[in-house]
């Protein structure tokens, strides 16, 4: 019963890790996909903006 219980404390802690990394390569990704679209809006202001002053 002793092992049972490690075993099961053992898978416990086995998902809360492979969670914790998939959590992490998710807010990875969204952050990514945050920077391009900030770096598009920064690029079509910056056109406008040199438009209007050629």
């Amino acid at each position: 019963m002793k092992t049972f219980g490690v075993v099961i404390l053992g898978l416990i802690a086995l998902a809360v890790i492979v969670v914790l990394i998939v959590v992490e390569i998710i807010e990875l990704a969204v952050g990514a996909v945050l920077l391009l679209i900030a770096l598009g809006i920064v690029w079509w202001l910056w056109r406008k903006v040199k438009r209007r002053f050629e």
